[in-house]
């Protein structure tokens, strides 16, 4: 009956003042109405018990169905975005580490084969391992679902329980989570996702994620990859220590640019702190690929000068 409190407190307004009689006799006639249409409607609900409360539990089944049959649309997720953050950050970085490193053989023309075989080799793997990752996900996400039903199907107590615990610290009395617990177990699939959701807090991966993943993944990696090739086909057979520059220079301003917008996209508000940090990102982008550039500069020197 506290449901049926909860409803009359959010449909009926206090009075704010004393009223004449006149006013009184006319509220008196306004809050019949409104008891008589509420009744009315009331009325008109599917019955749980013979209780008046089946409209809060219409409302909760219809919001818990209409969740788990919405019809998704797409639209770029946060998930697709950290994808593609993945890939370009990886493609911006490996491949201009490997381009400068073949850079001291002196050639442009195995700069650009080895790093169009990398650029290749390196966006499927990384295309694989992104969709394997999230079919990974998934297959977890339905092995919780049959962990779930089996225990609802098997131990009625315990996703009791669960309600009970998830409910508690919204306030709800504990007669309101019996009702509601007793209401979801009425029908499996809706107790399972309840619990899927305020117990375990997870939802239901859409069905081309591993697809999109894995072509975010390998498409960011593949841009990110072309910008640091792009100088070796615009110079001559040996030019290659003029393209190196280049590409160096097009790297830096191209590295410190993304640290620096990945950064702003997750930075606090505050305007002062969010510029200083998204500086710093940028730094640290220039400062791995270039730490990694020099590195592989030195190995294929070293190896090459010692062979």
């Amino acid at each position: 009956m506290s449901l049926v409190l909860l409803k009359n407190m959010l449909l009926y307004k206090r009075p704010t003042g004393p009223k004449s009689k006149e006013g009184e006799a006319r509220t008196d006639i306004e809050a019949q109405a409104t008891t008589d249409s509420t009744s009315s409607t009331v009325t008109n609900l599917p019955k749980y018990g013979d209780q008046p409360t089946a409209g809060f539990l219409s409302i909760l089944n219809s919001r818990l169905l209409k969740a788990c049959t919405a019809v998704r649309t797409f639209r770029p997720t946060p998930r697709m975005i950290s994808d593609a953050i993945i890939g370009l950050a990886d493609g911006m970085t490996v491949p201009f580490a490997l381009t400068a490193g073949l850079s001291s053989l002196g050639s442009t023309r195995i700069v650009v084969m080895g790093g169009l075989a990398e650029l290749v080799a390196g966006m499927i793997s990384m295309g694989v391992g992104g969709a394997l990752g999230a079919k990974a996900e998934s297959d977890g996400y339905k092995a919780t679902v049959a962990d779930t039903m089996k225990l609802v199907i098997q131990s009625s107590a315990e996703a009791i329980a669960i309600v009970h615990d998830t409910l508690r610290p919204y306030g709800v009395d504990r007669a309101q989570r019996d009702m509601i617990a007793t209401h979801l177990l009425q029908s499996p699939d809706l107790m399972v996702d309840y619990i899927m959701r305020f117990h375990h807090q997870e939802k239901q991966p859409d069905p081309s994620r591993p697809i999109a993943c894995g072509v975010t993944i390998g498409l960011g990696y593949a841009l990110g990859g072309l910008i640091p090739l792009i100088p070796y086909f615009c110079v001559g057979k040996h030019e290659v220590l003029l393209a190196l520059w280049i590409s160096i220079g097009i790297m830096v301003f191209t590295l410190f640019l993304f640290g620096y917008f990945k950064t702003v996209l997750l930075a606090e508000k505050d305007r002062d702190k969010s510029t200083w940090k998204a500086i710093v990102g940028g730094l640290e982008m220039v400062a791995i690929g270039g730490g990694a550039a020099a590195v592989a500069v030195g190995v294929v020197h070293g190896i090459n000068g010692s062979v």
